[in-house]
């Protein structure tokens, strides 16, 4: 059922799939939140439930106070603080929200956002934060729909296309 109501939204939001994207920004609207190209050093991991393990993002190797930018067009909805990560939410259309962390921003909830405005830079992290990534540290990029996380290389590119396998009665 979420897989069906996925693909009906991006396919209502003419959000084109965009295989290997290279370019930080894509025919749908949405763009990588940083300049250069930056090394994932974690995918994004669906979870068998709402409350099961999985990793509801990817993140990016980065530096400390590196320039943060906005994937799309939306209002900020969350620019604080959460237990020990700033955190950074944007809605855009379509029931779609993003978030980012660790972020520090000065905007607010109810900012209006362009794709590609700064909107913060990439905060050093709490000690616990840290350890989110081995690497030291990164960037946190997630992706709802609804309330229900999809991986964000949907909308940026990056995520290789579904193939159906032909059914096989046992």
């Amino acid at each position: 059922m979420l897989k069906l109501l996925v693909a009906a939204t991006l396919a209502a939001l003419s959000i084109t799939m965009c295989p290997g994207g290279s370019a930080n920004a894509t025919p749908n609207g949405w763009q990588l939140p940083f300049l250069s190209p930056h090394r994932l050093i974690r995918p994004y991991l669906q979870p068998t439930s709402d409350y099961s393990a999985g990793h509801r993002g990817v993140d990016y190797d980065i530096t400390t106070d590196e320039p943060v930018f906005a994937p799309a067009n939306g209002v900020i909805s969350i620019a604080e603080k959460i237990v020990d990560r700033n955190v950074i939410a944007i809605k855009h259309e379509g029931s779609l929200v993003s978030e980012l962390e660790p972020v520090c921003t000065a905007l607010e909830v109810g900012d209006q956002v362009r794709k590609g405005d700064l909107i913060g830079r990439v905060c050093e992290p709490d000690v616990a934060y840290r350890n989110h990534c081995e690497a030291g540290n990164c960037l946190h990029f997630s992706l709802r729909l609804s309330g229900k996380y999809l991986s964000p290389l949907a909308l940026i590119g990056g995520l290789n296309p579904s193939r159906l396998l032909p059914y096989a009665r046992g």
